[in-house]
C-alpha cells in the first residue's frame, strides 16, 4: 500500500478551493440543464449542449481533477508541486475564468467569441504542466504511478490545445474539419486526461478506501499502451477529416477495460469495505460500462455522452473529492491543535450518512438524465435533480470545515 506523507500536504485551503468550485459548477450544470430543458439534450453542436457540456467537463471534473492533483502528488507520490500557494491560486483563477468565458461565448456569441476562453484554459494547462511535471520527473519510487499521472497530464494539454483550434474554428478564424477535430478532443479529454489519471489515481484509492486490489502492472501498463495508440491514431485521423467509425468503436474498449476492471477488482477484493466511496465507484463503474457497451454497439452518442459525463464520471469524481475532503479537514486540525490532540477521525468530518446522501441524489439524477435523452418533457426535472445533487456534494464538502472550525471552538471555550 502507498504510504502517505501528510508532512509534505499542501495548505489545505488550496486544494479545497478547487473540489469546492467543483461542486458549485455542478451547480451551474444543472441550472443550464433546467433553464434550456430539451435544448440541451438535442443537438451535439447547439450552445446550450456545448455550455452544459462543458461546465461539466471543465467547470466540474477540471477542478476536481486540478485540486486532486495538487493534494496527491505531494502527499501519495511524493511529489514536489511548484508555485506554492500562490501558483495553485493563480491556476484556479485561469482555469475557471476560461470556464465562464467559454459560457458566455457559447451562449452569447454575439458578445464573446469563444476563443477567449480557450485561450485562457489553454494558459491554465500550461500552468499546470509547469507545475508538477518537473516534480513527477524528479521524484523518486511510485515509477509506474507516476508515469500514469505525467502521460494524463500531458493529455489534458492535448485537450487544451485542440479546444483552442475548435475555438478559433468556432469563430471563423481557421478552417478546420469541426467533426473530426471534436472527436479528437472529447477522446483526449475524457479518454486520455480524465480516465487516464482516475486509472493511475485508483491504485492508491482502491487498497486505501475501499480495500480492493490494484490492478496488476503489466495489464494496467498495456491498457495504457492500447488508450494512448488509440488516441493517437485518433488524432491523425482527425488530421485529415476524417474519424472512421471503425475508430469510435475501437475507443469503447479501453473504457470497457476500465470500467468492467474495476468491477472486477472490487468484486475479487477480500475484504473489500461496504462504505460509500465503494457505492460511489462500483455505480460509476457501471455507468461508464454502459456507456462504453452503447459506444461500442454504435449507438446514440447524447445517450453516450450524458452516461459517461453526466452520471459515470460524476459518480467516480464526486466519492473521490469527499474523502480528499475530509483529509484535508484532519490535516487542518492536526497542524492546528498540533501534537498530542486527540482530534476527530476523518469518518467524522464528513460521515457517513452524508455521502450516502449525496450518493442517493446522484443516482436519482443519474436516472432522470439517462431518461431525459429518450423521454421529452423530462430534461428539465433531471436538471432540477442535477442541480439538487451537486448542491448536496458542495455542502458535504463544506460539512469537514464547520465540524473543524466547530472542535477548535469548543476547545478554546473548554480552557
Amino acid at each position: 500500500m502507498t504510504k502517505l506523507r501528510m508532512a509534505q500536504a499542501p495548505t489545505p485551503a488550496v486544494p479545497r478551493l478547487f473540489l469546492r468550485s467543483a461542486a458549485l459548477w455542478g451547480v451551474v450544470a444543472g441550472g443550464l440543464l433546467a433553464v434550456d430543458g430539451e435544448a440541451a439534450l438535442t443537438s451535439r453542436w447547439s450552445g446550450a449542449t456545448l455550455a452544459l457540456v462543458h461546465a461539466l467537463t471543465l467547470g466540474f471534473l477540471g477542478n476536481a481533477m486540478f485540486g486532486a492533483l495538487l493534494q496527491f502528488l505531494p502527499v501519495a507520490v511524493g511529489v514536489q508541486v511548484r508555485g506554492g500557494a500562490t501558483g495553485a491560486r493563480l491556476l484556479h483563477l485561469l482555469l475557471n475564468a476560461g470556464v465562464v468565458l467559454l459560457m458566455v461565448g457559447f451562449c452569447w456569441p454575439q458578445w464573446l467569441g469563444v476563443a477567449w476562453g480557450g485561450g485562457l484554459l489553454l494558459a491554465a494547462f500550461l500552468l499546470l504542466a509547469t507545475l508538477v511535471l518537473p516534480g513527477l520527473r524528479q521524484a523518486q519510487g511510485e515509477g509506474f504511478l507516476r508515469l500514469g499521472m505525467g502521460l494524463a497530464v500531458l493529455a489534458a494539454l492535448v485537450t487544451a490545445a485542440l479546444g483552442l483550434l475548435l475555438a478559433l474554428g468556432w469563430s471563423g478564424w481557421l478552417r478546420l474539419p469541426q467533426l473530426a477535430m471534436t472527436d479528437a478532443h472529447a477522446g483526449w479529454g475524457l479518454l486520455g486526461w480524465v480516465l487516464g489519471l482516475l486509472a493511475a489515481v485508483a491504485r492508491v484509492v482502491g487498497p486505501m478506501f475501499q480495500g480492493s486490489v490494484p490492478a496488476p502492472a503489466r495489464v494496467q501498463g498495456g491498457w495504457q499502451v492500447v488508450l494512448y495508440a488509440l488516441l493517437a491514431a485518433l488524432l491523425t485521423c482527425a488530421a485529415r477529416g476524417v474519424v472512421p467509425i471503425g475508430m469510435r468503436v475501437a475507443l469503447a474498449l479501453p473504457v470497457l477495460a476500465f470500467a468492467v476492471g474495476g468491477l472486477w477488482l472490487q468484486l475479487g477484493a477480500r475484504h473489500l469495505r461496504r462504505a460509500p466511496l465503494t457505492y460511489f465507484w462500483s455505480t460509476g463503474f457501471i455507468a461508464l460500462a454502459i456507456a462504453g457497451s452503447v459506444l461500442l454497439a454504435g449507438g446514440n452518442a447524447l445517450l453516450v455522452g450524458t452516461l459517461s459525463i453526466g452520471i459515470g464520471l460524476p459518480l467516480l469524481v464526486t466519492g473521490m473529492m469527499l474523502e480528499i475532503i475530509a483529509f484535508l479537514g484532519w490535516i487542518e486540525l492536526q497542524r492546528e491543535c498540533g501534537r498530542g490532540v486527540h482530534v476527530p477521525g476523518v469518518q467524522l468530518l464528513v460521515p457517513a450518512r452524508d455521502k450516502a446522501v449525496v450518493l442517493a441524489l446522484q443516482l436519482l439524477a443519474g436516472v432522470l438524465l439517462a431518461l431525459a435523452v429518450w423521454q421529452t418533457g423530462t430534461a428539465v426535472v433531471a436538471g432540477a435533480a442535477l442541480l439538487l445533487a451537486h448542491a448536496a456534494a458542495f455542502v458535504a464538502l463544506g460539512g469537514a470545515r464547520r465540524r473543524g472550525r466547530r472542535f477548535v471552538a469548543e476547545r478554546v471555550a473548554r480552557r
